[in-house]
């Protein structure tokens, strides 16, 4: 319930109240432009602790909405933290875990092995 319409219901009252209200909040260029946050506020930012080796912690991410070519639109990107040195590497939509999981075995842990830690930034494809 919108925080506007729990005050005009505090007071009053009408038929089709709720879509009275969104239909305002929709056509009110003031409202749009001043949405408050009602989020938890974040916490302090922590620092992640310095590797001590070599592909020891990585980091994975998408680069999504590329144009095709030769069939792949999506690439994996993963990154030492210590060395900063990287892989790339294509996908194709659709995907799954299955197939990033694969694509993750034939060229980055047959190289440097599995990692102690995998930091992702918690988008959409990590949490699916």
């Amino acid at each position: 319930m919108s925080v506007t319409k729990k005050r005009i219901a505090g007071v009053l009252y009408w038929r089709g109240l709720s879509r009275d209200v969104m239909n305002y909040i929709r056509a009110c260029v003031v409202c749009q432009r001043n949405k408050p946050d009602l989020s938890s506020p974040a916490g302090l930012l922590q620092p992640l602790p310095i590797p001590n080796a070599n592909w020891e912690d990585i980091s994975m991410d998408f680069i999504e909405g590329l144009p095709r070519s030769r069939g792949k639109d999506t690439i994996l990107v993963v990154v030492d933290r210590l060395s900063k040195y990287t892989h790339f590497l294509a996908l194709s939509h659709p995907f799954t875990a299955a197939t990033v999981a694969q694509v993750y075995f034939e060229h980055i842990f047959k190289l440097h092995g599995l990692p102690k830690t995998i930091v992702s930034d918690r988008d959409r494809i990590f949490l699916s």
